[in-house]
C-alpha cells in the first residue's frame, strides 16, 4: 500500500506548543475560582473554564495539523471538525466539574483524568478522521498516545488541585503555575505528535472519502477557523488571568503586585500580537498557493453564512465578561483593571464589527441575505442617520450639511441606513477639518420613481486606479490606509451589493486632494 510521508513547519509546531501552554496556565488559574463558587456562578465558571481548556486543546491540535504537510492537497469534512471541538469542550467541562469540588478524593481525581483523556483522544482522532484521506494506525504508537493522554490528564488535574491549595506568595505561585503550564503543554503536544506518528496516510484513498453533502474545508479556511479558535482561547485566557489576579490578592498582598500584574499583561499582549502575525503570514501563504479561487470562495461563503451564530457567540461572551468584570472592578476601586478591561471590551467590539462585515459579504455571496421591506418616512430615517453619525464626523472637526426631501419609500430601511452610515463614516474618517454633504432628492431612472442619496466630502480623495477597485471586497487605497484609518475594505463592497439587491446602483467620482462624491440611487418601491 502506498503511504504518504509528510513534513512539519517548525514555526507552527512551536506555535501549537504555545497555545497548549496558554490554555494549561489558564485552567490552573481558574480551578480555584470554580472550587470556591456556588450555584449559578459556579456553572458560569465551569463553562468559562471548559471553553478555554477545550478550545485551547482543539486549537493546538489543528495548529499541529496545519503544521503537517502532505505531498498532496487535503481537505477537511466540516461537520467532523465541529464534532471534534464538541468532544474537547464536553470532556473539559466534565473533568472540571469533578476536580472543581471543594474536597477531592483520589478516585474522583482518577475518574476526572480518564474523562479528560477520553475527550482529548476522541478530539484528536475524530479530528484526524476529518481529513479526507485514508488513514491506517500503528497500534503501538496508537496505544502510546492514549497512555500519554491519560497520564497527562491526571497530572494536569492534580496540579490544578495543588495550586488552589497553595498558600505561598502570589509571585511564587505564578512562576510555579507557569512551569506547570509548560509541562502540561508539553504533555498535550506530545500526545498529539505521537498520535501523528501512529498515522499512515494512504494516497490512493484520497478521493474515496469525499462527503456527499459537500461540506468540506480546504487548508485555507481551516487556517481561518484555527485563527478564530486561537484568538478565542487567548481572549478567554487573558480574561482568566485578570479574574484570577484580581480575586486572589489579599489586602496584605496588594503592595508591589500592580507592577507584576502590568508586566504579565504586557507580555500576554505582546504574545497575542506575535501569534496573530504568525497566523496572518501563514494564511497569506495558503491564499497564494490556492489554485481554485472560485470554488474556495463558494465554500467560504457557505461556511461563514452557516456559522454566523457560532462566530458571534464567543465574541459576545468575551465582551460580556469584560463588561461584567469592569463593573466589579469599579465597585472595588481597581482603576487599573477598569482601564485594561475597557481595552479588551473595545477590541472585542471592534473585532465583532469586522466579523459582522465579513458575515454580511459572505451571506450576500451565498445568496442568504434576507430583505425586509417596509414603508417609512425618508425625513425620519435621515434624522436618525444624522444623529448617529454626527459624533464620528465631528471627531475630525468636520461640518455636516444636509438637504433632503420629504416623502415615503418602501425599502429595507435597515440596509439603507447601513448604506448611508458606511458612506458617511468613510467621509468622516478620510476628511479632516472639512465639509461633508448629505443630499437626498427624488429622481426617476429607467422609468422608475426613486431617490438619490448623494454624499460628498472634501477629504483625501482617490486616484482613478483606486476608484476602479473601490467596490471590490477586501480592497483599500493602499496598505497604509489600513494602518492609519483601520477597517477591512468591506464597507463599500457591502454598500454596493445592498444597492444592487434593492434594485438600485451606486456611482463614485473622486480626485486626490479634492474629495469624493458617491451617489446611491434606490427605487421608491421594490423591484422584482
Amino acid at each position: 500500500m502506498n503511504h504518504a510521508h509528510g513534513t512539519y513547519d517548525i514555526v507552527l509546531v512551536v506555535f501549537s506548543y504555545i497555545v497548549a501552554v496558554v490554555a494549561s496556565y489558564t485552567v490552573l488559574d481558574l480551578v480555584g475560582r470554580i472550587s470556591t463558587s456556588y450555584g449559578r456562578k459556579r456553572w458560569k465558571w465551569l463553562l468559562f473554564g471548559a471553553c478555554a481548556m477545550g478550545m485551547g486543546i482543539w486549537s493546538m491540535h489543528f495548529v499541529g495539523m496545519l503544521a503537517f504537510s502532505l505531498p498532496v492537497p487535503v481537505a477537511y469534512h466540516m461537520p467532523t471538525v465541529i464534532l471534534s471541538v464538541v468532544f474537547a469542550i464536553a470532556a473539559s467541562f466534565a473533568a472540571l466539574h469533578i476536580v472543581g469540588r471543594e474536597h477531592l478524593s483520589l478516585r474522583q481525581l482518577l475518574s476526572g483524568g480518564m474523562l479528560l483523556a477520553s475527550g482529548i483522544v476522541a478530539m484528536h482522532y475524530v479530528g484526524m478522521e476529518a481529513m479526507m484521506i485514508g488513514i491506517d494506525y500503528d497500534p503501538i504508537y496508537f496505544a502510546l498516545s492514549i497512555l500519554i493522554a491519560v497520564v497527562a490528564s491526571i497530572a494536569a488535574l492534580w496540579l490544578s488541585c495543588y495550586f488552589r491549595k497553595d498558600d505561598e506568595r502570589t509571585y511564587s505561585r505564578i512562576w510555579k503555575k507557569l512551569g506547570s503550564g509548560l509541562l502540561m503543554g508539553a504533555a498535550i503536544v506530545g500526545m498529539h505528535y505521537i498520535g501523528m506518528m501512529a498515522a499512515h496516510f494512504q494516497i490512493e484513498q484520497l478521493s474515496l472519502r469525499s462527503p456527499s453533502d459537500g461540506m468540506i474545508l480546504d487548508q485555507k479556511w481551516l487556517a481561518y477557523i484555527i485563527s478564530g479558535g486561537t484568538l478565542f482561547t487567548l481572549g478567554l485566557s487573558l480574561i482568566g488571568i485578570y479574574i484570577s489576579n484580581k480575586f486572589s490578592f489579599k489586602d496584605s498582598e496588594i503592595q508591589g503586585k500592580s507592577t507584576e500584574i502590568l508586566k504579565i499583561n504586557k507580555e500576554l499582549h505582546q504574545l497575542n500580537e506575535h501569534l496573530e502575525q504568525l497566523v496572518k503570514e501563514r494564511t497569506a501563504q495558503l491564499e497564494k498557493a490556492h489554485d481554485e479561487a472560485i470554488k474556495a470562495n463558494q465554500i467560504k461563503s457557505q461556511f461563514l453564512a452557516n456559522m454566523s451564530h457560532e462566530l458571534r457567540t464567543p465574541l459576545n461572551a468575551i465582551i460580556g465578561y469584560s463588561e461584567m468584570l469592569m463593573e466589579e472592578a469599579e465597585e472595588i476601586g481597581e482603576q487599573v483593571f477598569v482601564e485594561d478591561l475597557g481595552k479588551i471590551g473595545k477590541a472585542g467590539k471592534h473585532l465583532l464589527s469586522l466579523i459582522n462585515d465579513i458575515l454580511d459579504i459572505s451571506k450576500i455571496e451565498a445568496g442568504k441575505m434576507e430583505m425586509y421591506y417596509e414603508t417609512f418616512e425618508i425625513y425620519d430615517m435621515i434624522q436618525d442617520v444624522v444623529t448617529t453619525i454626527t459624533p464620528i464626523i465631528e471627531s475630525n472637526r468636520n461640518v455636516l450639511h444636509t438637504e433632503h426631501v420629504r416623502g415615503e419609500m418602501e425599502a429595507d430601511v435597515t440596509k439603507l441606513r447601513q448604506i448611508l452610515l458606511n458612506l458617511l463614516s468613510n467621509a468622516g474618517k478620510f476628511t479632516h477639518e472639512g465639509t461633508i454633504e448629505l443630499n437626498v432628492y427624488a429622481e426617476a431612472r429607467d422609468g422608475k420613481h426613486g431617490y438619490s442619496f448623494l454624499i460628498k466630502d472634501t477629504g483625501i480623495g482617490m486616484t482613478l486606479e483606486q476608484l476602479e477597485k473601490a467596490f471590490q471586497p477586501f480592497t483599500q487605497a493602499d496598505s497604509s490606509t489600513t494602518r492609519i484609518y483601520g477597517g477591512t475594505g468591506l464597507g463599500l463592497s457591502i454598500t454596493s451589493r445592498f444597492c444592487s439587491i434593492m434594485g438600485g446602483h451606486i456611482t463614485a467620482e473622486s480626485e486626490p486632494g479634492v474629495g469624493s462624491t458617491f451617489i446611491c440611487w434606490i427605487p421608491a418601491a421594490p423591484v422584482n
